[in-house]
């Protein structure tokens, strides 16, 4: 699949509540969780959005979306990433949590790559798979609403079905290593610097 028709989108309204403050504030390498989210996505695909009703920190330019249902957790911001999808005529969503700061290019890209295999792929890790790094078809966006209207949030679960296919990234000879490290707590953003630097 061409990534031109694919949106990326970029989930950042989480609470935060146990890293204490605003996550997208964190730096790793130097830069802000979402600059780093925001610079990886751009490299895969034309059109880049931010699911936040937040404002973005200073220096952060980036077109931003609210979610349509509210404290809905990473399903309602995907919902609301696939409504934009429609309106920008994309015909699916490469979809990344902003807290993984080790994400890179090229393990975006194989997922994008992948994405005519299912209405959704999402890379396989520890066992499961990560559906916040993954690709979604906006075929699946009235099934997301229905579950979010049933008060169903589970991401998991929609993955599930609408019949998602995890895909091994590692079997196709890509080299993942750390990337879908995420930050939960403060001291995550040290370990993502010693991860980033090759220091552990």
């Amino acid at each position: 699949m061409a990534t031109t028709r694919i949106l990326g989108a970029i989930l950042a309204g989480g609470q935060s509540r146990r890293y204490g403050r605003d996550k997208r504030n964190a730096v790793v390498g130097g830069r802000l969780l979402i600059e780093r989210a925001i610079s990886a996505l751009e490299q895969v695909v034309q059109d880049v959005v931010v699911v936040t009703s937040r404002q973005l920190p200073n220096g952060v330019v980036a077109p931003c979306i609210p979610d349509r249902f509210v404290d809905a957790g990473p399903l309602g911001g995907l919902h609301a990433a696939l409504h934009t999808a429609v309106e920008f005529g994309s015909s699916s969503v490469l979809l990344l949590a902003c807290d993984m700061p080790l994400m890179t290019p090229e393990v975006l890209r194989a997922v994008a790559v992948a994405a005519d295999q299912g209405q959704a792929v999402a890379p396989v890790r520890d066992g499961g798979i990560e559906p916040l790094c993954a690709v979604y078809h906006t075929g699946t966006l009235e099934i997301a609403e229905q579950m979010l209207l049933g008060n169903d949030l589970s991401l998991h679960r929609f993955f599930r079905e609408i019949g998602g296919i995890p895909i091994d990234l590692e079997a196709l000879g890509m080299e993942c290593g750390h990337v879908f490290f995420n930050v939960n707590e403060q001291a995550d953003c040290i370990r993502a610097d010693a991860l980033l630097t090759g220091s552990t």
